[in-house]
């Protein structure tokens, strides 16, 4: 009986050990003679929030090759997106090797470490368990920052700061794509400065957006308003005015208070012509002759808005000038000035003829009746003879011909008379 017991337990050792010799023939891991000593996993609170949000963990594996290389990759799932870090092990006998997964979002995270030989093939899978954690990682954030005020003027400092920061996407290879919409110019990714003070006149929405690979998703809209600058405003201020001519004058253009004019274009035009004038705020009319000048000034700011002023200036000849000028200005004297007896005859006759011409006019004949009314149409009105006519705020009557001329018509006579 003995004998049959001992036959019967040799043949079943026989058989485990042929079964123990195929699971090891199976098991990749094994096979190529390693062995996992330790694994442990530790949730870490990276930022001090008090919140976990990363997960280490710790592998020690013997060998019994002579040298081995292996990678090591932990695999992280979370909503249906996969991140993984991988550690490149090469060593003898026995070594140990750390990995740690930063959270991305807040959630369940799924982690497994996969051990592959140098050619890539998979020796072993381990689940290392679900986690929920907290974002270890600064999340995706667009911030639009506007350095001036919200009603602007054209020309006014302005700058529009864009900060930005996703520390996900990068990490693991899943940058997103960043989008702005809203300005008169095109604007690239890298601009993190917009300079807004050389925008045209307008209400803008600025707005940007920004989505990584993971699906995480960030935006932020600015609004400002920009209106069109005023036109100028000045005075002409002169100095010398009414004073002999060689003597200190000066035509200044005075901005208004508050506005600065130094870049402005100064467009100054005189009459009688002096020549070529500068752009500047300042003329020099000490040498200018005599006589009396109209001065005008277009000031233009940088948005080519313009203001117009004018002034008039007198310069007196001066006693010593040789040059004899009948109808420039002349300095009064007072009671010495000369006058001469030959203006008070002239005018006592001027009195005279357009007295008689008067008395002409209202002695007319039927002859001067019947021409005056030949001018008339059948209902009694002035004829214009088919040339437009309008009337004035005065009540006056005008009629114009092709050429531009125009004539007005005279009541008393009857008559049209060329202007």
């Amino acid at each position: 009986m003995r004998e049959w017991f001992l036959i019967a337990l040799m043949f079943s050792l026989c058989f485990t050990g042929q079964v123990v010799a195929e699971e090891e023939e199976s098991d990749p891991f094994v096979a190529a003679g390693l062995n996992l000593v330790a694994l442990r996993n530790d949730s870490l609170d990276s930022n001090q929030d008090g919140m976990m949000d990363a997960i280490r963990v710790v592998v020690v594996l013997n060998s019994t090759q002579q040298w081995i290389d292996l990678t090591l990759t932990l695999i992280g799932e979370h909503s249906g997106f996969t991140v993984q870090e991988e550690v490149l092990m090469a060593f003898e006998d026995q070594e140990n090797a750390s990995l740690t997964y930063d959270s991305w979002a807040v959630g369940e995270h799924r982690l497994v470490l996969e051990i592959s030989d140098a050619d890539g093939r998979l020796l072993k899978s381990i689940n290392i368990g679900v986690f929920d954690l907290s974002p270890a990682l600064a999340v995706p954030s667009a911030d639009l920052v506007l350095s001036g005020s919200e009603i602007m003027q054209t020309g006014d400092a302005c700058e529009i700061t864009r900060n930005f920061i996703d520390e996900t996407g990068p990490r693991w290879n899943f940058v997103g794509t960043r989008s702005i919409i809203g300005t008169p110019f095109k604007v690239l990714d890298d601009d993190t400065v917009l300079d807004c003070s050389n925008w045209p006149a307008g209400t803008y929405v600025v707005s940007e957006t920004y989505q990584n690979g993971l699906g995480q998703t960030t935006s932020d809209t600015l609004e400002l308003v920009i209106v069109n600058k005023p036109p100028p405003h000045f005075t002409i201020e002169i100095d010398g005015d009414q004073q002999l001519a060689g003597t200190p004058c000066t035509v200044s253009h005075l901005q208004a208070t508050g506005e600065d004019h130094f870049g402005y274009t100064k467009d100054w035009t005189i009459t009688p012509s002096i020549g070529v004038v500068a752009n500047s705020s300042t003329l020099d009319c000490s040498k200018w002759s005599s006589g009396v000048y109209k001065i005008l000034l277009t000031v233009t700011n940088d948005e080519e808005i313009s203001t117009t002023g004018g002034t008039m200036l007198i310069r007196i000849p001066s006693p010593d000038s040789e040059v004899e000028d009948d109808d420039a200005p002349v300095l009064s004297r007072g009671e010495e000035t000369e006058t001469s007896s030959v203006g008070i005859y002239g005018i006592i006759v001027l009195s005279l003829v357009l007295g008689i011409a008067v008395f002409v006019l209202m002695m007319k004949g039927p002859e001067d009746d019947e021409m005056g009314r030949s001018m008339l149409n059948e209902i009694g009105e002035p004829d214009s003879e088919g040339l437009p006519t309008h009337v004035d705020e005065s009540g006056m009557l005008w009629r114009r011909h092709e050429d531009g001329e125009v004539d007005w018509w005279d009541r008393a006579s009857l008559m049209w008379k060329r202007w």
